[in-house]
């Protein structure tokens, strides 16, 4: 029932009054005392005043004005009952209406309805101003903090992010955070306005565990859990107070943090007044909204261990390389001398046998020695101790100097070998026995997959930046290009390569697979080691092939 204070000291008319409103449900309090009448309106105890200008003690139109002011929070409306000559304008700017005397009673019970409906509405209006207000925050905090937690990849720093918003939004007495960093490093971070005493830290510890359990319900849990597993972390702002048990009565909000299977921990908050249906939506919009940042710093914390742990047995893979190819060539060195005397015939005669296997040995031994240099160059380039003495030069001299050494390799194939070369080809800045090293690789693999009868072709020429096709080259991230190239290439008759093995040409240790590729054998160094020494001259090397119809490497280098 609608309570109304009328503050009058007539008392026949304080019954009339009283007897009308009651006809219309509202029930009437009458006072002629400024502490009480203003005690009821600072408490919020009624919702409308009826004051009397007649009122001898105190002086109405100065209480009316105190009343004024206590009535702004509260939203009290206020009516003056006044004479119809009324003069009494003090009294009148501090009212929301006025009823002439005699009172009219139909008039009377109209106009407090109708103010009271105006009340209400200005009540309403105010409460959704507020709430909306109050959503606009949460939503400002929600971006800020999505924002936020988008910048990091810190697991510690995203949840602290997480706790910072929940704390402008919701302003929570108490959370606590328990977070699996892994299998030996759980966490649980309360975050309290005052202190926490002993026994409600161990409560929300085995609260803790026991929400994590109920999470799983019939499902087997990630990690077993106890108490003494846990380590507490404490963010206390005042010390001057200390939160019990009864803390736990207060109204709660709890949600998981996971992504799918994936779960991270969970989150619970404490407030003394009552979490509304806006502030629930808010918590679990960031509770969800961590998650993903958190797997991402999950799956970055895992991609640098794996990397660290690659880059060890990357490390350890070239220095075992650069070990096992020292320790093979003193052996071999050996070996190939001894052989070299027993060939010359100096420790004795020789048969035709004997001459026989003594060349296969020697040609075994090159073929090895040949396999460990190429180990040995690929350790030096990927450790960046490959040495190159840079002149400038004319590149046509090494790459003619390469294909007369493989000229009779190349008879002994019946394999026509032909250098096409451009007289004009401008001068640039080589390593004469690195471009001798990539020639000698790329003419050795055409003449061993191109069949009898067949035809290499060598060339040089000039080119510009415009005449290379870009999408030919492959792994290679932010490529510089300069204006004028010059350009070699070896061209063969032979078996190809397919299309899908394109990519796999300059992998390391990398063969693809054809009769021609088991028969010949190799180590599928010499591709990696090439583009390798051709990168270090600022240049670029590709192939074009098709099965069947011959294959074209290519190389520029920078003039």
């Amino acid at each position: 029932m609608t309570k109304v204070l009328l503050i009058s000291d007539n008392e026949k008319q304080n019954e009339q009054i009283t007897q009308a409103l009651a006809k219309s449900s509202f029930a009437v309090i009458c006072s002629s005392d400024e502490a009480a009448a203003l005690g009821y309106v600072q408490k919020g105890l009624v919702s409308l005043v009826i004051i009397d200008e007649e009122l001898k003690v105190p002086d109405s139109a100065i209480l009316c004005k105190k009343l004024h002011a206590a009535a702004i929070k509260e939203n009290v409306v206020i009516i003056a009952l006044v004479n119809q000559k009324t003069e009494n304008l003090e009294l009148l700017k501090h009212t929301n209406a006025y009823i002439t005397k005699p009172v009219n009673e139909i008039v009377l019970a109209a106009c407090v309805s109708s103010n009271l409906k105006l009340k209400r509405a200005v009540d309403t209006l105010t409460l959704n101003n507020s709430e909306l207000a109050k959503s606009l925050y949460q939503l400002d905090v929600l971006y800020n903090t999505s924002t936020q937690l988008a910048g990091s990849l810190d697991k510690q720093k995203l949840i602290n992010i997480m706790i910072d918003g929940l704390e402008k939004s919701l302003s929570f007495s108490l959370s606590s955070t328990l977070v699996f960093n892994d299998e030996h490093n759980i966490e649980l971070i309360i975050n309290s306005l005052y202190g926490i005493s002993p026994r409600l830290e161990h409560s929300l510890k085995l609260r803790a565990i026991l929400s994590y359990r109920a999470l799983f319900d019939k499902k087997r849990v990630p990690y077993e859990l106890n108490v003494n597993d846990i380590k507490v972390i404490k963010n206390i702002k005042h010390h001057l107070e200390e939160y019990d048990l009864n803390i736990l009565k207060f109204d709660n909000l709890f949600a998981p943090i996971n992504v799918g299977e994936k779960f991270f921990g969970h989150i619970e908050v404490f407030r003394e007044t009552d979490f509304s249906q806006e502030d629930t939506t808010c918590f679990q919009t960031l509770a969800r909204q961590v998650s993903l940042p958190l797997e991402n710093a999950a799956l970055y914390e895992e991609i640098k261990n794996t990397n660290t742990k690659l880059e060890k047995l990357e490390r350890l893979k070239s220095e075992f390389i650069s070990i096992v190819s020292h320790e093979l060539r003193t052996p071999l060195t050996a070996i190939k001398n001894s052989l070299e005397i027993c060939l010359s015939g100096k420790a004795g005669d020789v048969s035709s046998i004997m001459d026989k296997f003594l060349n296969m040995a020697s040609r075994n031994v090159t073929r090895l020695s040949g396999i460990i240099n190429d180990l040995l160059d690929l350790s030096k380039v990927e450790a960046g101790k490959m040495d190159f003495k840079f002149e400038k030069t004319n590149i046509n001299a090494p790459v003619e100097f390469i294909k007369n050494t493989f000229e009779n390799v190349a008879r002994e194939k019946n394999i026509e070998l032909i250098l096409d070369k451009d007289k004009n080809i401008s001068d640039t800045y080589i390593d004469n026995q690195r471009i001798e090293q990539v020639v000698s690789n790329l003419i050795s693999n055409a003449i061993k997959f191109t069949n009898e009868g067949g035809k290499i072709t060598v060339k040089t020429e000039n080119i510009k930046q415009s005449d290379i096709d870009k999408t030919k080259l492959f792994d290679i991230e932010k490529p510089v290009f300069y204006d004028n190239y010059v350009k070699v290439s070896v061209s063969d008759s032979g078996i190809g390569i397919a299309q899908e093995d394109l990519k796999k040409v300059f992998d390391q240790f990398q063969q693809i697979e054809n009769s021609l590729n088991r028969k010949n054998g190799g180590t599928g160094l010499g591709m990696p080691i090439a583009k390798q020494l051709i990168e270090a001259h600022k240049g670029f090397i590709w192939v074009e092939s098709e099965l069947n119809r011959g294959t074209t490497f290519s190389f520029v280098i920078p003039v």
